[in-house]
């Protein structure tokens, strides 16, 4: 892991604000280990907000519901931030915020297997990126769960959505974990910050106290990248270091991120299925910077034009600046896995060759040799990535951070795990 500049002074200390709705969404439906969400909606019809447009099969991947009342004018394929299709289902909003009638909630009399009911039916899905359906990652299947990590460990730079959810929504996010934790049941409950947020140990400490909160203790870890992946936190909270071929329940640890553990108090205690996120808004190109509480499906096209930013000679990025994407179709929308929109000068990068310093295998946190994907993709020898164990790659950049002669590491790995998937697919 490395040290690298956090940025995050631009919005960390401002409040969580709402913004004006997009007038037309695009919802994709995602996808798991091969697996769709289906549509439940046809073109034409009218929707209301909270309804379900498309269902998950088999408990993969999460449900979606529809972020605003309004018409099914299209369900298509459509590029993602990530370079691959989806299906997307496309709503004009009416503005008329027209709901489905929900029940209430009685988070008291829940059994574990109604909580998790509850959380599939919500489409929950892990806010830190990876949108693995939450409901999945609660079944255990038997395994006894020691350690329960909720991750507020927000590494990437500008980026500080997770930061103002801790912050303000301080007792839902208790409450959240509490939920949670009645499902695993683990004796140890550990929450994640990093030594540049330390203040939050005060606003946590009040609820610490608190006979219900006993077993729940506060990390603080060094400022470094990427300590909030799954596989880093592990091991620095347990000291565990967890082979890539098991899950965290295997080894008795479950991990949540912090907009995850929001959403699950929201869809129990108020029965609200996810329709919106907490992103940032930033970069040194960003005119109205901040944390917004968004609408899933909101292109990115919408905050250009409310804000009134001029794309040219711009790159904008969906995500943060290490593991986020850069986009240049406006349509390409927030999702329950984006965590930023920001906006950069576009800077033209002199690529030069590799001189095999090593240095991206040093701060490789999955031991990885980077190199060896842009040798064997640039050479097309697109089978080879897998040799090299690209799919263990995690994307997270620090490869091409740590790079003197600006390999196009990042670029090479993203595109070669598109590649390797159009031939996985023609094979089929």
């Amino acid at each position: 892991m490395m040290h690298i500049f956090s940025m995050k002074s631009k919005t960390k200390k401002q409040k969580i604000q709402s913004l004006e709705d997009a007038p037309v969404l695009y919802i994709p439906l995602l996808r798991s280990y091969g697996c769709m969400s289906e549509p439940v909606v046809n073109v034409g019809d009218k929707v209301r907000k909270y309804q379900l447009i498309a269902r998950s099969i088999n408990h993969m991947p999460a449900n979606m519901h529809s972020p605003v009342s309004g018409i099914v004018t299209d369900i298509r394929e459509a590029l993602q931030a990530d370079g691959f299709m989806a299906t997307t289902v496309v709503i004009s909003n009416d503005f008329q915020e027209t709901e489905v009638e929900l029940p209430k909630g009685d988070t008291g009399s829940y059994t574990s297997k109604q909580l998790i009911e509850l959380i599939e039916a919500a489409g929950i899905a892990g806010e830190g990126g990876a949108q693995f359906p939450a409901s999945v990652k609660y079944r255990l299947d038997g395994h006894k769960i020691d350690t329960f990590i909720i991750n507020g460990t927000e590494c990437e730079p500008y980026l500080t959505a997770d930061y103002a959810l801790m912050a303000e929504r301080t007792e839902e996010l208790f409450k959240g974990i509490g939920i949670a934790n009645r499902i695993l049941q683990a004796d140890d409950v550990v929450i994640t910050i990093e030594e540049q947020n330390r203040e939050l140990q005060k606003v946590f400490r009040p609820f610490l106290q608190r006979a219900g909160y006993k077993n729940y203790r506060v990390v603080v870890l060094p400022d470094e990248y990427p300590q909030g992946g799954e596989l880093q936190l592990i091991r620095s909270v347990t000291g565990i270091e967890m082979p890539r071929s098991q899950r965290p329940r295997d080894i008795g640890v479950i991990v949540s991120n912090v907009g995850t553990i929001c959403a699950i108090y929201d869809a129990v205690v108020n029965r609200h299925p996810v329709i919106s996120r907490t992103i940032t808004i930033s970069g040194e190109e960003s005119r109205n910077e901040g944390n917004f509480e968004v609408k899933i499906g909101t292109p990115v096209g919408h905050f250009i034009r409310l804000f009134g930013l001029s794309v040219t000679n711009k790159t904008v990025v969906l995500g943060g600046p290490m593991m986020g994407r850069g986009i240049t179709d406006w349509n390409v929308p927030v999702s329950k896995g984006s965590s930023g929109v920001l906006f950069f000068r576009k800077e033209k990068i002199k690529r030069s060759n590799c001189i095999s310093c090593g240095y991206c295998v040093d701060v490789c946190p999955m031991y990885l040799m980077p190199m060896k994907f842009e040798e064997n993709f640039r050479r097309g020898k697109y089978f080879n990535l897998e040799k090299y164990s690209i799919s263990s790659c995690i994307e997270c950049a620090a490869c091409e951070y740590i790079c003197p002669s600006n390999v196009p590491l990042i670029e090479s790995i993203k595109e070669g795990k598109i590649k390797l998937k159009q031939l996985a697919d023609a094979i089929r």
